[in-house]
């Protein structure tokens, strides 16, 4: 079987340290991207239902955890837990 290019439509992405989100209250209209900087937008795009579905919203939650990591200035593993608390 030859190997084809498909291009891939990904719902949820990393990219260039934001989040990337398809706006599924647009769809199936438009093709919207929410890009998410920092942990707070990630959770609002989650509580006003851009992204749904369990698997999009857990690959979301867990993105936008990483994104709070990566942005706090926590030195230690208990700083960090009081900044994701």
């Amino acid at each position: 079987m030859a190997k084809k290019n498909l291009d891939l439509l990904l719902t949820v992405e990393w990219k260039n340290d934001a989040v990337l989100l398809i706006d599924q209250t647009k769809l199936p209209n438009k093709l919207v991207y929410v890009k998410c900087t920092d942990y707070k937008q990630v959770a609002d795009a989650i509580k006003t239902m851009v992204v749904r579905g369990a698997p999009a919203i857990g690959v979301t939650a867990a993105l936008g955890l990483a994104l709070a990591a990566k942005q706090s200035k926590a030195k230690t593993l208990e700083e960090l837990f009081v900044d994701l608390d």
